[in-house]
């Protein structure tokens, strides 16, 4: 049996977050690398102090972690713009991501550096933020400007041949928006950073960004305890969720329901720990789901359930991406697979599916009978039950994990009632904020 790791690398983790905006809009993929690695550079100018320079960085990979709450397009289309600070709305999603982050211990300074990251040096004086907003606001800018002349998608030596133009573009640039920031690091990118080319070499190079972040993060050695990083789970299950009030409470939901059943087929405590992380896991790849399909109020067509499918394989690679138990990627990427060899996306039969996996495969059908939908009403216990038991009848699910479901159905209904509404409440205080927010501006 595996040992579970009691701590978590938190630098795998951060970078897989930070990818995972690519997935909403393919126009800032890698946006978030990019601006890190910027960060740092002019930060490690100013100063050479590890809390700073951590903060700094992580800040940069997150900032737009809001985004991927309840996002609409004229926000994506605002934080494309280099000149869009003029607009109140731009602030919303840096308010959301702080708002995601401000109660997790490990983040709490790094969401308070997210909020302020679009506000101008001056503002930044006044509200008495964190100077690390302001760099991370100047580094976003500047990539956002950089990105309307570079072709990112390219191979990156087919844009090595641009950086001498680019240079120039970039420092006439921050010449012209300077007021807005502070003087030193601007300073600091057109004479100690812009002019190298070996800046330009690694910054039009995404993998070279990549290694190097993930290096700088390493040698801060954080670890995650294992506890902290179940509230990091909780947080990425509210990303998932929140796209659409019809899910907003679902992998809670799962989380709770899995780690019911794993209790009562006798898992250790760990592995129970295991199960709940795995549950708010188990659908993370749908941040790559259009908002259109997620919450579309009839049946998907052949091309839409297609897409759909995909979530399950973004989960997978999203998962494998961090530094942590091979169980949680496994019973989290393996919902959807049946018995019967007939599920997806893997094909994966009964041969191959451990009992974990069988455990979320029940609970993520439960917990879905058991909500409303926009094309369906949620079933009572008895409906739900009906519908899994010809699921065990047509070989998709495991017998014996049904009828522990079956035998102490109140039980865990219960508990999974109590976990969704919990999920509820911080739905709707997110919510609130995002709606006084619009109100407001």
């Amino acid at each position: 049996m595996i040992v579970f790791q009691n701590t978590i690398d938190i630098s795998k983790f951060l970078l897989a977050i930070s990818s995972m905006s690519g997935l909403v809009d393919p126009d800032i993929t890698d946006h978030n690398y990019r601006v890190a690695f910027l960060s740092y550079l002019i930060a490690r100018e100013i100063s050479y102090s590890n809390e700073f320079l951590y903060n700094t960085i992580v800040a940069a990979l997150l900032h737009d972690i809001g985004l991927l709450l309840f996002h609409h397009k004229e926000d994506l289309y605002l934080v494309k713009q280099p000149n869009g600070e003029e607009i109140k709305r731009i602030h919303l999603h840096a308010e959301l991501g702080y708002e995601l982050l401000r109660n997790l211990a490990p983040l709490s300074k790094v969401a308070r550096i997210i909020r302020y990251h679009h506000y101008t040096y001056p503002e930044i004086i006044k509200l008495k933020a964190p100077f690390a907003s302001s760099i991370i606001h100047l580094a976003d800018r500047l990539d956002v400007f950089l990105a309307t002349r570079v072709d990112f998608c390219k191979p990156y030596y087919e844009n090595y041949s641009k950086y001498i133009f680019l240079q120039k573009e970039a420092k006439e640039y921050l010449q012209r928006i300077k007021k807005y920031f502070h003087p030193k690091s601007v300073d600091i990118l057109i004479e100690k950073i812009l002019p190298k080319e070996a800046f330009w070499f690694e910054y039009l190079n995404s993998s070279n960004i990549k290694e190097t972040l993930c290096d700088l993060l390493r040698n801060f050695e954080v670890k995650l305890p294992l506890e902290l990083f179940e509230d990091m789970a909780h947080v990425l299950a509210y990303i998932i969720d929140f796209k659409s009030p019809f899910t907003a409470t679902h992998s809670s939901g799962v989380a709770q329901t899995a780690a019911s059943l794993a209790g009562l087929m006798h898992f250790t405590s760990p592995d129970i720990k295991k199960m709940k992380i795995a549950g708010l896991l188990h659908d993370i790849g749908k941040v790559a789901i259009p908002l259109e399909i997620l919450e579309k109020p009839g049946r998907l067509n052949e091309e839409e359930i297609g897409v759909m499918r995909s979530h399950v394989y973004f989960t997978y690679k999203i998962l494998k991406k961090l530094n942590i138990d091979p169980d949680i990627i496994e019973w989290a990427s393996f919902h959807h697979e049946h018995l019967d060899g007939n599920g997806y996306p893997f094909k994966l039969n009964a041969k191959y599916l451990s009992l974990g996996s069988r455990i979320m495969s029940v609970a993520d059908i439960f917990t879905a009978l058991m909500e409303k939908r926009p094309y369906k009403k949620e079933l009572s216990t008895k409906e739900a039950l009906e519908i899994i038991e010809k699921m065990v009848e047509s070989k998709k699910l495991c017998k014996r994990v049904v009828e522990v479901l079956k035998n102490k159905i109140d039980i865990v209904d219960k508990q999974r009632k109590e976990a969704q509404e919990r999920a509820r409440k911080m739905y709707d205080r997110l919510r609130s904020v995002a709606d006084k927010f619009l109100v407001k501006n």
